[in-house]
């Protein structure tokens, strides 16, 4: 593969997840050309709540249309800054204040994971009624609970329906430790490749692997339903996990938050 290529392709693939997030979730997207723009119904400054350059377009003039889209709203928002792409960006956060919120790592997998081992006393369930639903937004919430203030509730309020999970390119999971939901996943497909995403496990499950089971799950899952390889961005933290299921790093995010958040 072309690593040049896959990280473009991630990003698109990114850039596609966001916007479909913000629909099911009755959020807003303003897609202009060069600049994506989307927000949820949380003001949580996350993911859904998002500005992504995709094309060229001044700094300054990115930022400026960012911060009117989300001041309109009343919501925070991150700014997704492409290390190597986006560095003029990254100086104008810097000139306007804006605090330093994540770095992520793009990662890409070309082949599909083999299935693995059973675990004793571990189940891993997808998403296709009512209680899997509900264990799915609880553990998420939880589980993303630190990245930001009010991080639960966007989950609940991107999670709403069960319909959120249910398209048919969408499959998602949850594993369950004797019989108690511990952890989670979810895998998307746009344009060919399988976003996985919302890894989460909860904290007194952490430490046992279950999140490698559960991004397994979801990997083998946007294989199945057509991908051609699977992408997600990866906190520091998590980046040993994915590399040694076989998944490559292409490109890095760092993502910023308004100054005034």
């Amino acid at each position: 593969m072309n690593w040049t290529e896959a990280a473009s392709l991630s990003q698109h693939c990114l850039a596609e997840v966001l916007k479909e997030t913000a629909r099911r979730c009755g959020g807003k997207t303003l897609e202009e050309p060069k600049l994506l723009l989307v927000s949820g119904t949380h003001p949580c400054p996350i993911f859904v709540n998002s500005a992504l350059r995709i094309g060229h377009v001044d700094a300054e003039e990115a930022l400026s249309r960012a911060a009117a889209f989300f001041a309109e709203r009343g919501y925070g928002y991150e700014f997704w800054v492409r290390e190597g792409t986006d560095d003029d960006i990254e100086k104008a956060t810097a000139r306007l204040g804006m605090r330093f919120a994540a770095e992520l790592r793009g990662m890409v997998l070309t082949e599909i994971p083999e299935e693995p081992q059973s675990v004793a006393g571990v189940e891993v369930r997808r998403v296709e009624d009512i209680q899997v639903f509900q264990d799915f937004r609880d553990v998420v919430a939880e589980g993303f609970q630190e990245e930001a203030p009010g991080c639960s509730d966007l989950v609940r309020s991107i999670f709403h329906a069960p319909a959120t999970l249910l398209a048919g390119d969408t499959a998602a999971f949850v594993l369950y430790d004797r019989g108690s939901p511990a952890s989670a996943s979810l895998t998307m497909l746009k344009d060919g490749i399988a976003w996985i995403g919302w890894v989460a496990t909860r904290q007194k499950f952490r430490g046992c692997g279950l999140g490698r089971l559960a991004t397994i799950a979801a990997a083998r899952a946007g294989f199945r339903l057509g991908a051609s390889f699977a992408s997600l961005e990866a906190t520091r933290m998590g980046v040993p996990v994915y590399s040694r299921l076989g998944f490559r790093e292409v490109l890095r995010y760092r993502n910023y938050w308004p100054a005034t958040m």
